[in-house]
């Protein structure tokens, strides 16, 4: 019984690339350049993330995700920043790299700013099925034999920040590059769908050691529904946090941190509610990031 659901939703993942192209991480604030490329360069230290999820742990061909990132200020207007990004789910293996430039506005002496960000991104996907990973009998969908390309695009986005809020919009794939190929006869063509991220957060002081942050992640597919990540993080004196987030994708995130000059650190554990959470053993995510001084930023 375990094989034949491994096997469906293996065939529900892969009838088209747009399936499993883009990482949506439960940790979306520890790292949130990686979904607006005009972010780089918005914080008073360059910061270096390295960050891990693994999807439905004891899940036969469960996805792995990691992600390298940095971004800083070059001045006191113009940011730069970048990420590896490596994303595995069964046969499928997906790897991009992105660089990003940002520039940025202030807008009031109270340090508000605006920034406009660009990204250039280079992306290879490679599918390589089993012959015991496919399904019983024959289906144009699948086949045995190796499939790999390189694709390049682009994205843009804008961020409204101070010390308190952040607000962004940010538009992933703009050229929505494509393999040119079919998966299958009458199927779809395999593109890097468009993507659409919306966010915003906001600490809500409670008293001199304690406060609140609420935010929220949504990504919209250009021909698909919306998905969001709520979530509410509780710091003590902004060195230990805890935070619960509600997921689109009928899961629940439980998470703790700490955070000091020159280090963070994330762990987050989601439980997931579907038909398949009797076989697996949650979804685990880690990030570290590495705080650097930089004298350039404003």
């Amino acid at each position: 019984m375990k094989k034949v659901i491994i096997i469906s939703i293996l065939i529900l993942s892969f009838v088209s690339v747009k399936s499993q192209q883009a990482i949506m991480f439960s940790q979306y604030f520890t790292n949130n350049v990686i979904y607006n490329p005009a972010i780089s360069g918005s914080k008073s230290y360059n910061q270096f993330t390295v960050q891990s999820r693994q999807q439905w742990l004891g899940f036969e061909g469960a996805p792995l995700s990691a992600n390298v990132s940095l971004h800083g200020a070059l001045n006191n207007r113009s940011g730069m920043g970048g990420y590896l990004e490596y994303d595995r789910t069964g046969p499928s293996n997906q790897t991009n790299l992105q660089i990003n430039y940002a520039y940025h506005v202030p807008l009031n002496a109270n340090g508000a700013n605006i920034s406009f960000g660009i990204a250039a991104k280079a992306m290879y996907y490679y599918l390589d099925f089993e012959t015991g990973d496919l399904p019983p009998g024959w289906d144009p969908a699948y086949s045995d034999q190796s499939y790999d390309d390189f694709l390049g695009d682009a994205s843009s986005g804008i961020y409204i920040y101070n010390e308190d809020m952040y607000i962004g919009y940010s538009v992933i794939n703009m050229l929505q590059s494509s393999f040119n190929k079919e998966v299958g006869d009458g199927l779809s063509t395999n593109i890097e769908e468009r993507l659409y991220y919306g966010m915003a957060g906001y600490k809500i002081k409670l008293d001199r050691d304690w406060y609140l942050e609420p935010s929220v992640l949504i990504r919209h597919r250009e021909n698909g529904n919306a998905e969001y990540n709520f979530s509410t993080r509780v710091f003590y004196m902004d060195q230990i946090w805890t935070g619960l987030s509600a997921r689109s994708n009928s899961s629940l995130a439980f998470s703790v941190g700490t955070n000091s000059d020159k280090m963070q650190f994330a762990y987050s554990f989601d439980h997931y509610f579907g038909e398949i959470s009797q076989y697996q053993l949650g979804t685990h995510e880690i990030t570290m990031s590495v705080r650097i001084p930089n004298s350039m930023k404003y």
